[in-house]
Formats: C-alpha cells, structure tokens, sequence
C-alpha cells in the first residue's frame, strides 16, 4: 500500500446515520480481474447476494495505475483503460448472472487496488467484501505481493477470499464423527 493511506491508522467511525444502507439491505462488493480469479469470486459474490434476498452487488474491477501526470497522453490512455474495463466489466457480469435477477452496480476504478477497494467498501457500506485469489505461495507471493492477503490484514468488515473447490490429493476421513455413547440412546 502506498504510504498516504495506512488502513490501520484510520479512526474508528463514529456516525449517527451509519450504516447507510436500510435496514435488512447486505450489501456486498465483489473485486474482479478478467479471469479465472474473478469468476469464482463474483459466482460466490451471486451465490451470497441470491442467499440473502436483500443484497445489492457492487461489482468492481480497479485498474492498478498510479501514475498521476497530467499530460494529454496519459489522461488519454487512462480515459481509454477505463471506458474498456467499464465494457469488459459489463460483458464479465452479465455472461455469469444469466438470468438471475439481482441488484448488480458496476464500479470501475484506477488507482493503488487495496485502497480503492477500501474506498469502495466505505462508499458503499458494503457488509463483506468478496476477492478471488491465484493462490501464489513462497517466492512468487513474496515477489508479487498478494492484493487479498492485503485486503484481509487491513480489513474493517469481512473478507471472504474465494477460490476454486479443489480437493485434489486429498482422501476422506472414513468416519469424520465416530459415534457418541450419548447419540445411540
């Protein structure tokens, strides 16, 4: 994270109009990449938001960009970025709702990722905030940082990470809960 915003230091908040959003509303934000990554987290983000009944999705890709000139090109290639991710996003979603009627908001944002999930997250007065994750270990994690593990150290509500069930290499218990003498009476 840059050294502007430190999650950590923020005050609590104190405010007689929170949470924002009526009463009954859990609203969830969910944060895709055009991949793998973002369809398990937006599939878990639907499958919370159907479970619930009363849970706007706040869907968001964010632009890792942080780069703040002024010059008529980079406000170009930025303008461009956006407008791309901003019909991307709109395809991502749509091609994974299908039918399901859910409230869905699109958010398409540039800037240093785990602050600007955080940002949204308190515009929003979001409930849980749902990621996916490569699942990087060792070096590669050390080398590339991991916006999730991020997210989960800093985090002022829940995180739910999601990746895909795999199960692979692992065998079952063969009896997970052995019989209780209390249980057979």
């Amino acid at each position: 994270m840059s050294d502007t915003i430190n999650p950590l230091e923020v005050p609590p908040i104190d405010r007689p109009d929170w949470p924002r959003h009526a009463p009954g509303e859990y609203p969830i934000l969910v944060c895709v990449q055009f991949d793998d990554t973002g369809h398990n987290a937006l599939e878990q983000a639907i499958r919370l938001a159907a479970t619930h009944g009363r849970a706007p999705l706040h869907v968001a890709h964010i632009i890792a960009d942080t780069s703040v000139s002024g010059r008529k090109s980079v406000i170009t290639r930025h303008t461009n970025e956006l407008e791309s991710a901003e019909r991307q996003l709109s395809e991502f979603v749509e091609a994974r709702l299908g039918d399901r009627a859910l409230d869905v908001k699109h958010h398409v944002r540039m800037g240093e990722v785990v602050e600007t999930v955080f940002q949204l997250a308190l515009d929003y007065d979001v409930e849980v905030i749902v990621v996916g994750t490569h699942g990087r270990t060792g070096v590669r994690k050390l080398a590339f940082g991991s916006v999730a593990q991020k997210l989960v150290e800093a985090a002022r509500c829940p995180v739910l990470i999601a990746t895909p069930r795999d199960y692979a290499g692992m065998s079952q218990t063969l009896i997970p809960d052995p019989p209780r003498l209390d249980d057979q009476g």
